[in-house]
């Protein structure tokens, strides 16, 4: 019996990290859409703003346990919540604000072998040759899928630029990915993630002051949509499973998922942009999934 739970508990923590990805795939979407009319640094406020709304009941409702938390690790926990959810929002922003959403989301596909490395760097989990080949496997599967259907030119001179900052943004999340298990398993991963984004978001704020007040009270209508969906179902929704499957799967694992983020958005991107899929791009949904499949195999 106790084997059958576990192995659901397993399950279920795939699927989390699934889901978590898919949604990721959306928010890529929207926020190059909102990186058309906004800055980084406002849209990263307004978007967490939101976000901080809604993990503030949990923040009242666990706050015997918040203030239990010894100070080394809540100081810990809130560089980790300045790190992923402040720095990096403000550098993926950065960065699809100067490439296209379709090739920052094949950058972001380079996260689950950044934490496999940081974590067999750091020796947060062992490295076996099965998630090797299942992380760059993944790689060359978004690629395929990626390849084709999508624009491939950017107007922009600061595309390399972009890119540079979205590589940033995914060596970023890959940290917080290693480092950031600990702190879930000892402490839960939605009370971890409830104070991270809170104090993701407060921290900054003190320094944005009356600007990021002035950012929500001038959002056009279209604006306001974008950032709410971010806000809720892109941060709390997303980042929570994510976070919860993190601590079940390991870094290496439960990053794996985030190479179905680029093939979601581009998804997305035929839906919006009445766009074809083609045989190539289920080839490449076929790499992806072998890949996960591949990673996920323990040594005999």
């Amino acid at each position: 019996m106790e084997k059958k739970s576990s192995d659901r508990s397993f399950l279920i923590a795939h699927m989390s990290a699934a889901i978590a990805s898919l949604i990721a795939g959306f928010s890529v979407i929207l926020t190059s859409l909102a990186m058309n009319t906004m800055q980084p640094s406002e849209a990263t406020f307004v978007r967490y703003f939101f976000a901080f709304v809604c993990v503030v009941p949990f923040c009242v409702a666990y706050r015997s346990k918040i203030l239990s938390i010894p100070r080394s690790d809540f100081l810990a926990i809130s560089a980790l919540g300045i790190l992923f959810y402040f720095i990096f929002p403000m550098t993926f922003n950065k960065g699809l604000q100067l490439t296209t959403a379709s090739l920052g989301a094949l950058i972001m596909s380079l996260m689950p072998t950044l934490a496999l490395l940081f974590g067999a760097f750091f020796k947060v989990e062992k490295l076996n040759i099965y998630k090797a080949l299942g992380c760059f496997l993944a790689i060359a599967g978004v690629a395929i899928g990626v390849s084709s259907g999508l624009p491939t030119t950017v107007t922009s001179n600061g595309m390399i630029t972009g890119n540079f900052f979205m590589f940033l943004a995914i060596v970023q999340g890959a940290l917080f990915s290693v480092f950031s298990r600990r702190y879930f398993q000892k402490y839960g991963a939605w009370l971890v993630s409830v104070i991270s984004i809170a104090i993701g978001f407060l921290v900054p704020s003190l320094f944005v002051g009356l600007s990021g007040i002035n950012s929500v009270m001038s959002l056009s209508g279209l604006e306001f949509l974008y950032l709410l969906i971010l806000g809720t179902v892109g941060v709390p929704v997303q980042f929570g499973l994510f976070a919860w499957s993190l601590s079940r799967l390991g870094p290496s694992r439960a990053t794996m998922y985030i190479v179905l983020t680029p093939l979601s958005a581009t998804v997305l991107a035929v839906a919006i942009l009445n766009e074809t899929i083609t045989s190539i791009f289920i080839v490449g949904l076929f790499v992806v999934m072998s890949a996960i499949f591949l990673a996920n195999r323990k040594d005999e």
